[in-house]
């Protein structure tokens, strides 16, 4: 009797579960959540999204950035004590999401390895290494077209104190995403070279070469530390070494006469220094097709009778570093870094290895300390200068 009604018992039971399953599922509904391909029962039984976003403005304070166009999640974010705090919260379930989330799922190693390519494209050596080798906090804000990144707490070789910020367009990433987003026909890359005027600003120059033992070298230097410079090179020099005067105009750097065999312009007549001078333009046009901007005068000297005749303005220094009779790093840094001021002119020569030393010292020292390093023509632009035949220039402040 009992083995009876134990069984009658469990066919009901049975038979109550199949009968709740069957109703569940014609509704649209599972025991664990919704059907959210139906927007009634989704909203029947979703939690309250909007609640749980008031929840987290009430929590934080000073908002700067909230999405509208996004209808996978919700994007916020808040500035406090000088550090951004992000959160991505998700428009169906509230939950709260990561940047892993959002790129879909065989991506996700490649969108890391696009993210350090821009990165390398705007920070110099120093600042990537920093990165990608220490150890800090990376907050994503997501927006409509573009997501910015910031670097908190990372250490550097060189103490670096501005904010650390990469903005990344999804023109560059569209292919890693995994949300509604917009594309910006008007992208442009964020890059290092895109010098501000509003930042202290110092022209680099080199005398005395093409070097064709360095040349190369001194061009990866400053590619790798975003920075420019002139070389004021010399005509025989360039002759015995066309690859070097192509390779450092097409690289951004500016490339100005150091007369053609290191003429003393000042103990020459007008006739001998335009002629001379012509013969650096006339081998500068043959291999770049372009002309020569500036002069500087071997030694620095020149006469009233020099301005009235050239047709360049000629380009001076406030900075020697006296590379070519100091070979010692520290020394050549340190004739740098205690007499820079913006609108500076440093000279340094294009020959010697321990030149080349203290420039892998010193331009980290200069971006740490605020500095954009570049070429003569970029610092007379950022000054709003036009530079004029007939004077010298020692600095260019603005």
């Amino acid at each position: 009797m009992k083995y009876k009604v134990f069984k009658i018992i469990f066919i009901v039971l049975i038979v109550i579960s199949f009968s709740l399953a069957t109703f569940f599922t014609v509704k649209g509904l599972t025991y664990k959540d919704k059907d959210v391909t139906n927007p009634e029962e989704a909203s029947m039984s979703s939690v309250d999204v909007e609640q749980i976003l008031e929840d987290i403005k009430a929590s934080n304070t000073n908002l700067v950035y909230e999405s509208t166009g996004i209808s996978e999640f919700k994007s916020l974010a808040f500035l406090e004590e000088n550090k951004i705090k992000s959160y991505l919260i998700d428009t169906v379930t509230g939950a709260e999401l990561s940047i892993k989330d959002i790129i879909k799922e065989d991506k996700y190693e490649e969108f890391l390895v696009k993210e350090e390519e821009l990165l390398r494209l705007k920070y110099p050596e120093f600042i990537i290494n920093g990165i990608i080798n220490g150890e800090g906090t990376k907050v994503y804000v997501i927006k409509e077209n573009v997501m910015v990144v910031y670097y908190y707490d990372y250490v550097y070789d060189y103490p670096y104190t501005e904010s650390v910020n990469l903005t990344i367009n999804y023109n560059e990433v569209h292919d890693y995403l995994d949300f509604t987003h917009e594309l910006d026909a008007e992208y442009q890359n964020e890059n290092g070279y895109n010098y501000s005027a509003d930042k202290k600003t110092v022209a680099l120059t080199f005398d005395d070469g093409p070097s064709s033992k360095y040349n190369a070298q001194f061009l990866d230097v400053l590619a790798r530390n975003k920075a420019h410079a002139t070389f004021f090179m010399v005509g025989t020099m360039m002759n015995n070494c066309q690859k070097c005067v192509l390779d450092t105009y097409n690289s951004g750097n500016e490339v100005g006469s150091h007369t053609y065999n290191h003429m003393n312009i000042k103990k020459n007549n007008a006739l001998d220094v335009n002629d001379n001078l012509k013969q650096v333009d006339d081998l500068f046009y043959k291999i770049t097709n372009d002309h020569i901007k500036y002069v500087r005068p071997p030694y620095g000297s020149y006469s009233k009778e020099n301005l009235e005749n050239i047709n360049n303005p000629l380009i001076l220094w406030n900075i020697d570093t006296e590379d070519w009779s100091h070979h010692d790093v520290d020394y050549i840094v340190n004739s740098v870094m205690e007499n820079v001021q913006d609108g500076s002119i440093i000279l340094m020569h294009e020959l010697y290895e321990t030149s080349l030393q203290a420039l892998e010292v010193l331009l980290p020292r200069l971006y740490a300390e605020g500095y954009q390093v570049v070429s003569v023509s970029e610092l007379a632009n950022m000054k709003g200068k036009t530079l004029e035949s007939g004077h010298a220039y020692r600095a260019i402040m603005g």
